[in-house]
């Protein structure tokens, strides 16, 4: 368990403000689960711990055990509308890479100071989602591998999901696609980073902002259209900057990095800031 007042003296306010805030533990959010969820909770659990001892007596993998908070995660991430839904949660357990788990941020630390994706503290969807947010223009595939981003991608989702409110309701991604050129793209590195969205790990993303994207983006898009299920296709938005309002809470501009037009957050200190939060906070619970 994190000790959070001594990260503060250690660190300061900046990087704090990537820390939990008044989390419930893990007990009183199990206690809080209707007998239904409950359930779902205890199949999910029974369930891997039978797969990996039927894989251990085949030598077969995966053979790696869950926390019973990684477990809490995977009920309540279902890919559709409703949480609980045993059997998409199995099946999102089943295709789930437990390496994002091991991930630390001194490993990727390269990449994510490259400012190519964070999470950014504060900005929420109109809902009241937290938001994680892309520049595409930064990642070349040709200088920087998929696995790499998709590192980046993974680790972004999985330390928010650490907060219970972005673990049981969602979060949601905004790509700004200022300066975005083909040098940017690849079908692989596309559909690697759709398939994540769309329930590779235990997240539940609930909006897609594409913001500002290039006025050949149409080709993209119908690239794009078929590695998305039609119910995520529905959460997709592709929208000028003028219209993003619309779609964050109010006052989303003290927040939002001010690489964007109407952002008034410093995004250097952002990226520096939740790196050093996550350094210290990984090297205190190891």
């Amino acid at each position: 368990m994190l000790d959070l007042i001594t990260l503060e003296k250690e660190l300061g306010p900046g990087p704090m403000r990537f820390a939990p805030k008044e989390e419930r533990s893990f007990q009183a959010q199990m206690e809080s689960l209707s007998p239904t969820e409950k359930q779902c909770f205890h199949n999910l659990k029974e369930k891997w711990n039978k797969h990996i001892e039927e894989n251990k007596e085949k030598e077969k993998t995966p053979t790696h055990s869950y926390s019973d908070e990684m477990i809490l995660r995977f009920a309540r991430c279902s890919p559709g509308r409703n949480k609980f839904e045993e059997t998409a949660s199995w099946k999102v357990m089943k295709k789930f890479d437990p390496r994002f788990l091991t991930l630390t941020a001194e490993e990727i630390e390269k990449q994510l100071l490259s400012k190519t994706l964070f999470p950014v503290p504060g900005l929420k969807t109109n809902e009241g989602h937290d938001i994680f947010y892309m520049y595409p223009a930064r990642y070349f595939p040709k200088e920087t591998t998929t696995e790499e981003i998709i590192d980046n991608l993974g680790y972004c989702m999985n330390t928010m999901c650490e907060m219970e409110k972005a673990s049981s309701e969602g979060i949601g991604f905004m790509a700004y696609m200022n300066d975005w050129k083909m040098s940017n793209f690849s079908i692989d590195y596309c559909y690697q980073f759709m398939m994540m969205l769309q329930g590779r790990v235990p997240v539940r993303v609930r909006m897609f902002l594409i913001v500002n994207p290039p006025s050949w983006f149409g080709m993209i898009w119908k690239i794009m259209k078929p590695m998305l299920s039609p119910d995520f296709r529905k959460k997709v938005h592709v929208i000028k900057e003028s219209k993003i309002g619309d779609f964050l809470m109010e006052g989303y501009e003290t927040y939002l990095p001010d690489e964007t037009a109407t952002g008034k957050a410093d995004t250097e200190s952002m990226v520096e800031d939740f790196v050093t939060y996550r350094k210290a906070a990984e090297k205190q619970t190891m």
